[in-house]
C-alpha cells in the first residue's frame, strides 16, 4: 500500500493500481487540475496510462458536471467566489516546481479550507474538493448530487463496476481511504476523477491528470 501525501502545495494524490505505484502531479493542468505524488516523489505516470481501466459507460461528464449546481468545473473565477466566496488564500507556485497544469502558464492556487482550485486570472479550473472542511460543497453530475452525505452504496448505484475496482490507500492527513477512480467523459482520456471514500463516506475528490 502506497503513503500518499500533499507534497509542499503541489502534488495532491497518488494512489496504487494492481500494486504499481502511480504518480502524476497536480499543480495545474490541461484538462485536469488534480495532481498526484507518492513518498519517492516519482513523476513517471506509465504505470497509470497502462493500467488505469475505466468501466464502459460510467463516467462523469467534465463539460456537464458543476460545482454547487452553478459553477461549470471550468469557469469565470467571479462566478466561483460568488458561490464559494473569497478564497482563504492565494498561492503563486514556482513554476520549476508544477509538473501539470490544466494551462501551460503561470496561475495561482486558490484555498477555500482544504479545496484547492487553479485561477488563471478571470479563469478558475477545479482541483479538490475536500467535503470533510467544507462539507457545503457538492459536485453536481447529470444524475446525482456528490457531497458529504454521499455514500459508497449510493455511488455503486450509478456506477457499479467502477465500484467493484476500488482500491485501498493511503492519504496524509486523511488515513486509509478508498479509492475510485472514474473517467471524465464517455470516451476516457488521460485524465480522471477519483472519489475518496471513508468509512463508506465520501471525503474528497480530485480531478487527477498525469504528470
Amino acid at each position: 500500500m502506497m503513503q500518499l501525501l500533499h507534497k509542499g502545495a503541489t502534488c495532491l494524490t497518488a494512489f496504487a493500481l494492481s500494486g504499481l505505484v502511480l504518480a502524476g502531479c497536480q499543480d495545474s493542468g490541461s484538462q485536469n487540475a488534480t495532481t498526484t505524488t507518492d513518498t519517492t516523489a516519482a513523476n513517471d505516470t506509465t504505470a497509470l496510462e497502462q493500467e488505469m481501466v475505466f468501466a464502459p459507460g460510467e463516467y462523469i461528464d467534465w463539460n456537464t458536471a458543476t460545482l454547487n449546481g452553478k459553477q461549470p468545473v471550468l469557469g469565470k473565477t467571479a462566478e466561483l467566489y460568488r458561490v464559494l466566496g473569497q478564497p482563504d488564500s492565494l498561492v503563486s507556485p514556482n513554476m520549476n516546481d508544477v509538473c501539470v497544469s490544466f494551462y501551460d502558464q503561470k496561475f495561482q492556487y486558490a484555498y477555500f479550507k482544504h479545496s484547492q482550485l487553479e485561477v488563471y486570472g478571470d479563469t478558475a479550473v477545479i482541483g479538490t474538493l475536500d467535503f470533510r472542511s467544507n462539507p457545503q460543497l457538492a459536485l453536481h453530475t447529470s444524475t446525482m448530487r456528490l457531497n458529504h452525505t454521499t455514500t459508497l452504496d449510493d455511488v455503486a448505484k450509478e456506477f457499479p463496476e467502477a465500484v467493484k475496482g476500488q482500491h485501498m490507500v493511503t492519504v496524509e492527513n486523511l488515513g486509509q481511504l478508498t479509492a475510485i477512480p472514474l473517467a471524465t467523459g464517455e470516451t476516457p482520456g488521460d485524465d480522471a476523477w477519483i472519489l475518496f471514500f471513508d468509512k463508506g463516506k465520501l471525503v474528497r475528490i480530485d480531478y487527477w491528470m498525469p504528470c
